[in-house]
């Protein structure tokens, strides 16, 4: 019998139910004082009030069934038959009236504790509107190129410091930093972020993240362990800090530095890349299956330093450049089980183009400017085509000297066309397509080729085709505004707890001025554009928001000199 209580009891052990139980078994005899029940009573019945696990009438109710029931008494194990009357009442013994208590104090303090009810001023009020987030990435990676390769000068080192000489070769022999396109290496590197969103009101937030970083470019966030070298510190900067916005339903604002507001792929942007300015976004539900929205903004990209010329008593004209950028689209739910979604954008970037200075006199020895020095292109990565932008004027000694800046031999006015489909009929094997295509509409190639300043010669100093074999001369320019990217994938979409999995296909096609080479994917062809390739990527979550995965790049470029390297990366992740 004993048995069979104990099991009745639990078997009603819910937050109402086990709320009473637990304050008669807390009795540990049947001679506690009723106002002392009634007291633990009235406290689990006002906490379930305030929980709204019951209401005040249904606890009134309660506490007065409790007020009604019969005190408890012992019941000999065998004695006379009850007169009419009377109410005999099974005894429950002192450990199992403990052990219920137990149990029901357990469960109801875990759900109390995993709600946060029970001590509701156990922590201030304001720590409740913070959140913590951030991941980790550690990744090997092997970097394979092939020994046909051309070299290629590293104009991005140039741009970031000194000018370079490019009367030097001849006279001094002094050579230009060049990039590595023959030498293999391994890199182990790692990726740790961690942000706080704050709720300031119902209708506003906060972001703020800082991430590490070899250097300050856009698109990285990767440092190579063992640089700069001997166990030194990492670099951490400021990559997340905005405003969040959202004053009537649908409308969305963003202002500060912010995640990519608009709906593309790492062909346009570097998925991770930060976006600086201001952002509106509107989503409207057209019906039931189908929504739209429309997505704008204004993004510095350039903002000329307020000294500028810093180590000049003169001080030159700001040369600023923006982005001004439009997206529409929308999502369709064709079926319970088939998403389509399409976005159409179009991104005009004013000011990237470098610009000619005005005559500058030639100088050695000391640091000096031009006026169009701040139009360089400081974070190219690989593929923009490029031009000298000082006009030098020669003091008229015997020494030639001409120290050069580089910058964008192109303007950027993107069109960019977003296509994708969602397919779980066969969950929960997901499937998706993915892709993409862009045109620079402001490409223009016979302004690039009579582009440059009247003491150099005309035209771009890259991408060139090569010329006839052994004569040294130099091919005709070449140089496109198109790309494209197809990526399809199957498995779990996002990979959220363990043993979830998927493996993508894509093929990628970059011409070299389809977009700026310095906020695109920093992984293929090592980042940058005037490449084509194969990339392939397999994932496999081991435990909660945590995955290992393989991926793996062959490109080569589009024109020009060859430059065919391979990408092997291994990566474990967690996110919390």
């Amino acid at each position: 019998m004993i048995t069979s209580l104990r099991s009745t009891w639990l078997r009603h052990s819910a937050l109402a139910g086990g709320a009473l139980a637990a304050a008669f078994a807390c009795a540990p005899a049947p001679a506690r004082a009723d106002q002392d029940a009634d007291a633990k009573i009235a406290r689990l019945l006002d906490l379930l009030v305030k929980k709204n696990i019951v209401s005040p009438r249904q606890a009134k109710e309660l506490f007065r069934e409790t007020e009604a029931a019969p005190a408890p008494r012992r019941a000999a194990a065998s004695g006379p038959a009850a007169k009419p009357g009377d109410i005999r009442v099974t005894y429950v013994p002192q450990f199992v009236r403990k052990q219920i208590a137990d149990e029901v104090r357990a469960q109801v303090m875990t759900e109390a504790q995993s709600e946060g009810w029970a001590s509701p001023n156990a922590l201030p009020e304001w720590t409740q509107r913070f959140r913590l987030y951030g991941d980790l990435r550690v990744r090997y990676e092997r970097d394979s190129f092939d020994r046909g390769n051309n070299q290629f000068v590293n104009y991005a080192a140039i741009n970031q410091g000194a000018p370079f000489d490019t009367q030097s070769p001849g006279t001094t022999g002094a050579q230009p930093p060049f990039l590595n396109t023959t030498q293999d290496r391994t890199r182990e590197r790692i990726r740790a972020r961690i942000g706080v969103q704050a709720q300031v009101d119902d209708w506003l937030s906060t972001d703020f993240r800082i991430t590490t970083g070899a250097d300050q470019g856009p698109v990285t966030p990767n440092q190579t362990q063992g640089q700069p070298g001997y166990l030194s510190k990492y670099n951490v900067y400021i990559d997340r800090a905005s405003f969040k916005a959202t004053p009537i339903s649908g409308l969305t604002i963003l202002a500060g530095r912010f995640n990519n507001p608009f709906t593309t792929t790492d062909l346009l942007f570097y998925s991770e890349l930060g976006f600086d300015g201001i952002a509106a976004s509107y989503t409207h539900k057209v019906t039931d299956a189908a929504s739209a929205y429309v997505t704008g903004g204004v993004f510095p990209i350039l903002n000329t330093a307020f000294d500028f010329s810093t180590n000049n008593a003169q001080k030159f004209p700001s040369t600023n450049a923006y982005m001004f950028a439009v997206q529409a689209g929308g999502q369709w739910q064709v079926k319970h089980d088939v998403m389509a979604k399409l976005g159409v954008g179009f991104f005009d970037f004013d000011g990237v183009q470098g610009s000619v200075s005005k005559p500058c006199i030639a100088q050695t020895g000391t640091t000096y400017y031009c006026n169009t020095d701040a139009t360089r292109f400081p974070y190219e990565q690989f593929g923009n085509t490029i031009y000298a932008i000082r006009n030098i004027v020669q003091t008229g000694g015997t020494t030639l000297v001409d120290p050069q800046y580089f910058g964008l031999a192109s303007r950027f006015a993107v069109l960019e066309v977003h296509p994708r489909v969602e397919i779980s009929s066969y969950a929960p094997i997901d499937f998706a397509l993915d892709a993409e295509f862009i045109k620079n509409l402001a490409y223009n190639r016979t302004a690039i080729l009579d582009h440059g300043p009247t003491s150099e010669p005309k035209g771009p100093v890259n991408n060139f085709g090569s010329g006839p074999p052994n004569s040294g001369i130099q091919g005709p320019y070449q140089g496109g505004d198109t790309g494209y990217i197809i990526r399809g994938q199957m498995g779990a979409l996002k990979i959220q707890k363990r043993w979830d999995w998927n493996v993508s296909a894509a093929y990628k096609y970059v011409e070299t001025d389809a977009t700026l080479d310095s906020i695109t994917d920093s992984d293929f062809h090592l980042g940058g554009t005037n490449a084509r390739g194969y990339i392939l990527t397999g994932s496999l979550g081991v435990a909660k928001d945590t995955f290992l995965s393989l991926r793996y790049f062959d490109a080569t470029t589009i024109s020009g000199p060859q430059d065919t390297n391979q990408v092997f990366q291994v990566d474990f992740q967690s996110t919390f």
